[in-house]
């Protein structure tokens, strides 16, 4: 069973408590990430914790998973993908702090003591695991649109010289 997702959340004072929080959201929240996709259909299963380190830094694990429509740069048809995301974000409220973190972590900037939306900081990681140029595993056009450089390399090879016509004239004087 789900709880209800906060919208806003104060992630220091999360920390601070050691909270978890488990929930669903729509990918139909994230505009950002709704200009990749093909439709706006989907939901967002979260899993996140919030506690505080040994060194005293706070931070936030999360996991995120959610099966998603994209267009197939092939094909140009619509595909489902699956993102899964793991992340461990240190939460800083200066830029010099980032320097100092531990190799595990990802920085997480706050850069004011305001609640943050909670949509927006899953929106972030979900966008980082897009894949660049979505497309099909299966082959999805068909053979004859398919062509590889070894044709290439032959039709180039086929190809007469136009130099070549005036070296035989060079040669018959």
């Amino acid at each position: 069973m789900h709880q209800k997702l906060p919208k806003e959340i104060d992630p220091l004072r999360l920390a601070q408590n050691g909270l978890k929080l488990t929930g669903q959201l729509a990918v139909s929240e994230m505009p950002r990430l709704l200009q990749s996709l093909a439709t706006d259909e989907g939901i967002v299963d979260v899993d996140i914790a919030f506690d505080v380190d040994e060194i005293n830094t706070p931070f936030m694990r999360g996991e995120f998973t959610s099966k998603v429509s994209m267009t197939c740069e092939r094909c140009m048809k619509a595909m489902v993908v699956n993102l899964k995301v793991n992340c461990l974000l240190a939460m800083v409220t200066n830029e010099r702090k980032i320097e100092g973190l531990a190799e595990q972590y990802d920085p997480w900037l706050l850069e004011s003591s305001d609640d943050v939306l909670l949509s927006s900081v899953i929106e972030d990681e979900l966008i980082l695991t897009l894949p660049l140029v979505p497309r099909h595993d299966e082959a999805c056009l068909p053979a004859s649109e398919w062509s590889s450089a070894d044709e290439m390399v032959e039709e180039a090879e086929e190809k007469v010289s136009p130099f070549a016509i005036l070296s035989t004239l060079k040669t018959k004087n």
